[in-house]
């Protein structure tokens, strides 16, 4: 159940993170509203030199610090539930009008994500109609400032691949597998890599047939990553901890990397309490299937170049 917790945690995240990336787009008008001035990345340099705010108002905090952003911006989210058209009233929205200056010719800026974005537009309509003299809406927003390779600060780059991971075919809740499953397929002889992320010392009082053990602290590195089989190999990747925990962590990071990653439900625990030693290899690493040895050594060479 904790495993299951995890995951239905981790979708749901995913999920409200995604939603503004699948609703409608709708280009946002050619023109400014009234009162305000269509900027150019100058002017929102301009406009901080000038002591004036320059704000990023993109739907949540999450796209400003982890998507990267204008460095000088100030990140003020606009929450939007009015149309996207030119009917739109924003009383329906919510913004922090109070971060604005007190002197209504400071020059301000606003950005978000683009031509399909409303929000920055919505914004430099409302505050110019507040009497705000210097107003300056930068249409093209972030996309295209990153797209001109001018300088962002907080640009995580886990980010986007993880949003990938999370939004597509390869659904986190298809990543536990349960014990059951595991062994048809190893009753099938189906091509099943089992990587064991506990200690050395629990991995060989036990472990199931095919495992290796890399120590989820070395999961990433060199001498771990070379025991993964190529990614999309047909392999089954079957992630194995004591209780799962471990297990859905480090499938993440893999699944980043392309690996088809499947995570046991329950861990050796569960695996234990029904089905016992089944499947299952003691001793040291040159075994890794019941009655055979598989290696002589976890790390992998190449054999030695003929003369």
């Amino acid at each position: 159940m904790k495993i299951l917790k995890l995951v239905t945690f981790v979708i749901a995240l995913s999920i409200s993170l995604c939603t503004q990336a699948v609703a409608k787009k709708i280009p946002t008008p050619n023109e400014p509203p009234k009162g305000v001035q269509l900027a150019t990345p100058q002017d929102l340099i301009d406009v901080f030199h000038a002591g004036g705010d320059v704000y990023d108002v993109r739907w949540h905090y999450s796209e400003y610090e982890f998507e990267g952003h204008i460095p000088f911006a100030k990140c003020v989210p606009f929450s939007e539930w009015s149309s996207k058209d030119d009917n739109f009233d924003i009383r329906e929205d919510s913004w922090d009008y109070t971060v604005l200056p007190k002197d209504k010719n400071t020059p301000i800026a606003f950005y978000c994500m683009g031509i399909n974005c409303w929000k920055s537009y919505k914004l430099t309509a409302e505050v110019a109609k507040r009497g705000y003299k210097n107003v300056y809406w930068y249409k093209d927003g972030q996309p295209v400032w990153d797209k001109l390779n001018l300088p962002v600060v907080n640009s995580n780059p886990t980010y986007r691949p993880l949003q990938k991971i999370f939004k597509g075919n390869n659904n986190p809740s298809d990543w536990l597998t349960s014990v059951d499953t595991l062994k048809q397929w190893f009753n099938d002889k189906e091509n099943v890599k089992v990587i064991d992320l506990r200690d050395v010392k629990k991995f060989t009082k036990g472990r199931l047939q095919t495992a290796y053990q890399v120590p989820i602290h070395q999961l990433l590195s060199r001498d771990g990553i070379q025991l993964m089989p190529k990614p999309q190999l047909g392999y089954k990747i079957v992630l194995v901890s004591e209780d799962g925990i471990l297990a859905a962590a480090a499938a993440v990071p893999l699944a980043a990397l392309g690996y088809d990653v499947k995570i046991l439900n329950g861990g050796m625990k569960a695996w234990s309490e029904k089905y016992k030693s089944d499947n299952t290899v003691k001793g040291d690493l040159e075994v890794n299937w019941p009655g055979k040895k598989g290696w002589k050594a976890q790390n992998f060479k190449l054999p030695k170049n003929k003369v």
